[in-house]
């Protein structure tokens, strides 16, 4: 090869070199650029993170530097293209996000604002309900105290129990108010060897039932003020229906009164050792020497009724050691927690017939009936007045 050739060949490997270099420089320089475009990209997008204006100002930057770096190679150009579509497209997915957040938290300060308006008038009707409240207590408060002090008038009116002790060898009041007033009542009266004395339960409990208490108890006093021994409990028993039936026909306010009350009522000749019972819906229990009795009432109440019946008189010869028993309805119907179910006439008799027999004492019985009531009814509520009389001779 001639010395030309050689010069030739060493300029075209320069020229090579040279190609190559600016090749590799412009490659360089290209990425580069392209990180330093997505560098600046990222802090753009950090630093207007609360700013969507400046997003927009950033997407427009970048669209027209892709068009000022068209003459960049083809195949960079794709690479490059490729690169500012990816971090185009985040860019719009940020912005499109931010604008979600905006909308979100409009929402947000509007539900706010929801809530608090909410919470003006909730706590605006707490400060009404927490007035009435405190008006319904005082209310309470003055009815509650107002029908304490009515108890106190029905006992005063009721005869005390004691009392019986002066003609009975042993007795107990086994009663139990549903509530603080009871409308069964217990009353008696003795007029020389005679001893009245009567188990009775009024229409209602509460307060109605304790004014139709004190109305039975006026009515018998008047009634049995000329009490003789040709008077029988029938004949008291007519006379209170009566009287009853004339104070509660009258109209008020448009409506008729039949309320009334059923009863047992016993005359006690302690000079004879006879009594005389008669009933209306409420039943004579005598037990003698464990064996239980029963005398029955007439199916009538003291009060109105679509047929009247003619209440009729038992005489019973008793004995030392007998024991009477007269009681309303109110143990009978309580519900026991166990069988869901009330007591019942035959289990009550029952009951009735074992206490004479296991427990010696009135007051031992009465005890007994008290234990028993509980365990009965458990944590069932009490359903009605209860009230049950033991008499011994």
């Amino acid at each position: 090869m001639t010395t030309l050739d050689y010069i030739l060949i060493i300029l075209l490997v320069l020229a090579v070199l040279v190609a190559v270099y600016f090749y590799l420089t412009r490659r360089k320089a290209a990425k580069r650029a392209v990180d330093d475009s997505n560098e600046d990209l990222k802090r753009q997008i950090l630093f207007s993170s609360n700013e969507v204006l400046r997003y927009k100002t950033l997407y427009e930057s970048i669209k027209n530097a892709e068009i000022s770096n068209q003459n960049l190679s083809h195949q960079h150009d794709e690479r490059k293209n490729a690169a500012y579509r990816h971090i185009l497209s985040e860019a719009e997915s940020v912005m499109l996000e931010r604008k979600q957040i905006e909308e979100e938290k409009i929402e947000v300060e509007n539900r706010n604002r929801k809530l608090w308006d909410m919470s003006l008038k909730i706590q605006k009707e707490k400060e009404r309900i927490d007035f009435l409240k405190r008006d319904i207590e005082r209310k309470h408060i003055s009815v509650t105290d107002s029908i304490h002090y009515a108890r106190y008038i029905q006992l005063a009116v009721l005869p005390p129990v004691d009392v019986l002790g002066n003609w009975f060898k042993d007795y107990f009041i086994f009663w139990r108010p549903l509530e603080i007033v009871s409308g069964d009542f217990y009353w008696m009266k003795q007029s020389g060897d005679l001893v009245v004395f009567t188990v009775a339960d009024c229409t209602g409990h509460g307060v109605p039932g304790a004014f139709m208490s004190l109305l039975g108890i006026t009515f018998l006093n008047d009634i049995c003020v000329n009490l003789d021994e040709k008077t029988m409990p029938s004949d008291i028993l007519e006379a209170l229906r009566a009287n009853i039936i004339t104070a509660m026909s009258r109209n008020i306010d448009g409506r008729n009164m039949d309320d009334g009350m059923d009863i047992a009522l016993c005359i006690y000749n302690t000079k004879t050792k006879k009594v005389y019972f008669s009933g209306a819906n409420n039943p004579m229990l005598l037990v003698r020497n464990g064996e239980l009795s029963e005398y029955k009432a007439i199916r009538n109440p003291i009060g109105k009724y679509p047929v009247i019946k003619p209440f009729i008189t038992y005489e019973v010869e008793v004995m030392p050691g007998d024991w009477i028993y007269m009681f309303s309805d109110g143990f009978i119907d309580q519900f026991g927690e166990k069988t869901k179910r009330k007591l019942m006439s035959t289990k009550f008799r029952n009951l009735i017939k074992s206490l004479s027999v296991e427990k010696s004492s009135g007051k031992a019985q009465e005890n007994f009936l008290g234990e028993f009531l509980i365990n009965w009814k458990g944590n069932f509520l009490q359903m009605d007045d209860i009230l049950v009389g033991g008499y011994q001779i």
